[in-house]
């Protein structure tokens, strides 16, 4: 593999030393050199299609003032190797996942919040005639049914979280406009100092059109308030009633599909609603 990775990287005139990285990911195998990331689709049946979506998201993301590295190659002629893969600007920083205090970094969660709401604001259009962008909706994957059913089924009962879901969840909280979203925030997939900045936010393999509220999805709980109050800052227009609850109800799927103790799930969600209707 090695012979390749310097074909690939003579190829597109890089004389730089490399070495593989160590990954969080699934879809990738990635190679660094001090200026450069080399990202190939391992055999995993989605990182080809991944790979496709953000040679199309991530330069548009890129032209609209977001953090993100510069794509400076994505190949799928197959000449190397028979697959695609893309050279990207290396951003030398953390990752949040790897930093053990990851949910005080308070300051990099607000700058967090901030980019994908210049995510969900700056880009109105994308030019996508191949049909490369993904369906980042269908990540929600329950249904009220599913809600109330789990919530009745569990040893613990909590009078609240269906009362929540029982008047809430309807049509008209499900409704929403789309905007391009990211569709992939788990705590890997920003980069950051370990003075709390953030650097960088990468892998665009799960972005298209969707609920701006979707982007929250995979934000941590304890830090979903400090994520809104940069969000705000650019994106208030996308703030309202039927927002708040769609962040709510992922929040309360994604603790009962955890298998977390309801009445702590039912603490946790109070808070987040008291916290988060505030900013409405």
């Amino acid at each position: 593999m090695d012979t390749l990775i310097r074909e690939i990287l003579k190829k597109n005139q890089i004389n730089e030393s490399f070495v593989k990285l160590t990954t969080h990911g699934i879809a990738n195998d990635i190679y660094a050199t001090p200026n450069f990331i080399l990202r190939i689709p391992t055999d995993h049946p989605e990182a080809n299609s991944d790979a496709y979506t953000e040679s199309v998201a991530a330069p548009l993301a890129k032209s609209k003032g977001i953090k993100t590295p510069d794509l400076i190659c994505f190949d799928d002629s197959l000449s190397i190797i028979n697959k695609t893969y893309s050279i990207w600007e290396r951003i030398h920083g953390l990752t949040l996942g790897e930093i053990k205090n990851y949910l005080h970094y308070y300051n990099t969660w607000k700058e967090i919040g901030f980019e994908l709401g210049k995510l969900h604001i700056n880009i109105k259009s994308c030019n996508d005639p191949k049909g490369w962008l993904d369906n980042p909706e269908t990540f929600r994957e329950y249904t009220k049914e599913m809600i109330l059913q789990s919530l009745v089924d569990s040893n613990s009962k909590s009078i609240y979280l269906l009362k929540l879901i029982e008047s809430k969840y309807t049509n008209e909280i499900l409704s929403n406009k789309k905007c391009f979203v990211h569709g992939d925030t788990n705590k890997y997939n920003f980069l950051c100092k370990e003075s709390d900045q953030l650097l960088s936010v990468i892998d665009w393999g799960d972005s298209g059109w969707g609920d701006p509220a979707i982007d929250f999805y995979m934000i941590p709980i304890e830090v979903l308030d400090n994520v809104l109050e940069g969000y705000i800052e650019i994106a208030a227009i996308n703030i309202d009633f039927a927002f708040i609850y769609r962040i709510i109800f992922d929040k309360v799927w994604e603790g009962i599909k955890e298998g977390e103790d309801i009445c702590v799930l039912e603490n946790k969600i109070m808070d987040l609603e008291r916290k988060l209707l505030k900013r409405l």
